[in-house]
């Protein structure tokens, strides 16, 4: 009879993962991507899920992950983590060792939402890691930019120009949203800002209010984008010499320990000899 509860339970939450996890994605959801959040009416009003679930696309936006991968992992990784206490009471059980059924099912609940954070956390690093590259590299882009505008080019021509020159995710992005301003006979800037949205880069759409303040105010674009660049440069490595300290700082704490546990050799044969001697 637990057996049996115990297994539906698991069925029940395995079924309702899946179709959270697998659901068709909304027509709101896609074209949000081609849509300003400004314009759209709802983008205010959505719930701490929506948000949640946004910052996943983002994540998974910057790192090319297949979603429909993403969502089997993350099944994958909750169910066998609910299954553990399962199996353990199982095991005891068979042992002569009895848990009470409430404590299995929490844990069982506890460990399936724990599993479920696996895949989103490794997530979340792969994308900070591919954000801090990508800004590394829209630096260098903006300095070819800014070299083909003082060379005489026009805007699009220097854009188109420059991202042809390099290559790898960050120059890819940028040459997709370029093939679709031109098809689409809009402002590259704007499409390029709309792109550092759905996948998380600021830096994108600060960058097109800049250029767009320069053009109105009668500026030179080149200096905006030389600015720009010197902006990321700098942000870069501070976070490189921020990274660098906080290595540092972890790789005294190993240090500690082992001088603490060298203490303790050390002391535990004569506090052990001063007890026996009053024993």
């Amino acid at each position: 009879m637990t057996g049996i509860f115990l297994s539906a339970v698991a069925l029940a939450l395995g079924v309702v993962i899946v179709h959270r996890s697998l659901r068709r994605p909304t027509l709101e959801s896609q074209l949000s991507r081609f849509v300003e959040a400004g314009a759209n009416p709802t983008a205010r009003t959505r719930s701490w899920t929506d948000r949640l679930l946004s910052s996943d696309e983002r994540d998974i936006a910057v790192t090319g992950t297949n979603s429909s991968r993403y969502a089997s992992e993350q099944v994958i990784c909750a169910a066998l983590a609910f299954s553990t206490p399962i199996a353990m009471y199982v095991i005891l059980g068979i042992g002569g060792v009895n848990f009470p059924i409430p404590m299995v099912v929490l844990l069982s609940a506890t460990f399936g939402v724990l599993g479920l954070q696996i895949p989103r956390l490794t997530l979340t690093q792969k994308a900070r890691r591919a954000r801090v590259n990508f800004r590394s590299s829209l630096s260098s882009y903006l300095d070819l930019v800014s070299i083909m505008l003082s060379g005489g080019a026009g805007i699009e021509t220097a854009l188109v120009a420059a991202a042809r020159v390099g290559d790898g995710p960050t120059y890819q992005v940028i040459t997709d949203s370029l093939d679709v301003a031109r098809s689409t006979g809009r402002s590259p800037w704007d499409v390029l800002a709309e792109e550092g949205r759905r996948i998380g880069v600021d830096e994108l759409p600060e960058l097109a209010a800049t250029v767009k303040l320069g053009g109105e105010q009668g500026a030179r674009m080149t200096s905006s984008l030389v600015a720009k660049a010197a902006s990321l440069r700098q942000k870069h490595i501070a976070e490189v010499e921020a990274a660098a300290n906080s290595s540092t700082e972890r790789m005294g704490l190993p240090m500690v320990l082992m001088f603490v546990a060298f203490l303790v050799l050390l002391g535990y044969p004569a506090m052990h000899l001063i007890s026996k001697g009053f024993g």
